[in-house]
């Protein structure tokens, strides 16, 4: 008996092929369409994805503004069959209410052992019996979701820790399987050589690498997360990962006859796949919706503002990186601004629309404003500098933000004060320059700063916020701010002040 095992995870709400900007090889129709058929030359199948489903894509913050009681993206991984629904982080961004009507219809397929006090399901894990031969699924999110969630959105839910929880259940999956998979929305801290080496501040944000560390009884780590493209063994184990928004996913097959298990990461871009009719039209007049509210005109610029170049523009600095700092000291009456400019940034047109303030900032940031001191705002800003480096006299990327994954939203530019950087200093001492209104920044003088949620809670890459006293929170996402600042001022002049200069 052969069966086939798909895993799909950070989909992130991309279920037509395009950003809404342009096509692309991507998403849950292509993915599904081929799954469909694939799934023909086996036995038995098993579906299983593993969180960041209704988040991150126009399609669905267009959803989460309004009063669904029923997810369609949800839905429709419901009637292909999938088997499993493990929840994401990310899955937690529009509230607890709005989480619940998405997944209830699949509560039953909901596999859930750490999130304690979540109202769908508190199944920690599921044996799937395919003809005697008796398949595990046991399930974890990564326990770090309260450093970036605001408390309204886990309200009464506590996150425990997946090792705890995988060794209390870890003799019941032994005794009653034939096979055990760990699909864990949380990604791989340390090395894929076998050697285990941190690849990253081990916070518990997380945690693969250390289940595998501490069990030896896990024959499939399905991870997630991290946007990785991961089909290794470690060990005895198969450990996969995939691209957010279906841009790839994985294909076990197992044959029970041999016990052969082979893995293979699928890219959507290489299976020249089209797609099943019946499934597009599920979404036709859902797409028709979202086309009339993204090309809703809310703002106007004095000129274009577009976005040519990600890394010159993050070197350099750029018109749209002031806009919006400025929008963030608008909302939040700060001192100064810091942000990263995410890889989906394209800038601006001179006339501006929700789909163009979507494509730019997807994802549903709220502001906090923090107090820290000269000082501890110099450490934020040599962090910062760490991005850059010099090879043979030319200015690249370091590598410590390339892998093992790419983090160029781990680098912020700063508004609000000029600032110089050197980097043929050393890493910690490169900022020679940091003045304010003409004067230097006073190192023990206290000074507001906002930024977004993620950045002023994941101290593990900026400690210099870490227990900075917090002053004031805007609980608005950042599209919302952004459209409330064009309905503000309607005509928006365009700066194209300098106010760093990297060398």
């Amino acid at each position: 008996m052969k069966i086939v095992i798909y895993e799909t995870s950070d989909l992130h709400g991309f279920v037509n092929p395009t950003d809404y900007v342009k096509y692309q090889e991507l998403g849950i129709l292509k993915i599904a369409s081929f799954i469909e058929e694939d799934e023909k030359n086996y036995d038995y199948s098993l579906k299983i994805d593993c969180g960041d489903l209704i988040q991150g894509s126009a399609m669905t913050n267009y959803l989460s503004k309004t009063d669904i009681k029923e997810n369609p993206i949800v839905n429709l991984l419901r009637d292909i069959g999938y088997d499993a629904f493990i929840i994401g982080n990310h899955e937690f961004n529009y509230g607890l209410n709005y989480l619940y009507n998405s997944y209830r219809n699949v509560k039953d397929k909901i596999i859930n052992s750490n999130i304690k006090g979540f109202k769908l399901s508190e199944k920690p894990y599921k044996i799937f019996d395919i003809n005697g031969y008796k398949i595990a699924v046991f399930a974890a999110t990564t326990k770090f979701i309260p450093n970036w969630e605001i408390p309204e959105n886990y309200k009464g839910i506590e996150f425990l820790d997946p090792i705890d929880c995988y060794e209390k259940y870890e003799s019941e999956l032994l005794g009653n399987s034939n096979l055990i998979i760990c699909a864990y929305h949380g990604g791989f801290e340390k090395s894929l050589d076998g050697k285990n080496t941190p690849t990253e501040t081990l916070t518990g944000e997380n945690q693969a690498s250390e289940i595998l560390e501490n069990f030896s009884s896990i024959d499939i780590m399905l991870s997630a997360h991290q946007h990785r493209k991961i089909n290794e063994r470690i060990n005895n184990t198969i450990c996969t990962q995939v691209e957010n928004n279906g841009k790839s996913f994985i294909k076990i097959v197992i044959d029970t006859d041999t016990n052969e298990i082979t893995s293979d990461l699928l890219e959507v871009c290489d299976l020249n796949q089209t797609i099943d009719p019946k499934l597009e039209e599920r979404f036709k007049d859902l797409n028709e919706k979202i086309e009339n509210y993204l090309d809703t005109k809310i703002g106007e610029l004095s000129e274009d503002i577009p976005v040519e170049d990600k890394f010159l523009a993050r070197l350099n600095g750029h018109p749209f990186i002031n806009f919006l700092n400025k929008v963030q000291i608008d909302a939040s009456g700060a001192d100064l601004s810091a942000l990263s400019m995410f890889d989906s940034a394209i800038g601006f047109k001179k006339d501006v629309t929700i789909r163009d303030i979507l494509i730019n900032y997807p994802y549903p940031n709220t502001l906090k404003v923090l107090e820290i001191t000269g000082s501890k705002l110099k450490e934020a800003v040599e962090k910062s500098a760490s991005y850059f480096t010099k090879y043979l006299g030319k200015i690249e990327i370091d590598e410590s933000f390339l892998k093992p994954k790419v983090e160029n939203y781990n680098y912020d530019m700063y508004y609000g004060f000029n600032y110089e950087i050197d980097l043929d200093k050393p890493v910690g001492s490169r900022v020679v320059k940091m003045e304010k209104d003409g004067s230097p920044i006073d190192m023990d003088k206290n000074y507001s700063i906002v930024l977004n949620n993620y950045r002023a809670t994941n101290v593990s890459k900026y400690p210099s916020y870490k227990d900075a006293k917090i002053l004031r929170e805007i609980n608005l996402d950042m599209s919302e701010i952004i459209i409330n600042y064009f309905e503000k001022y309607k005509k928006v002049k365009v700066d194209k002040t300098k106010n760093y200069i990297i060398k």
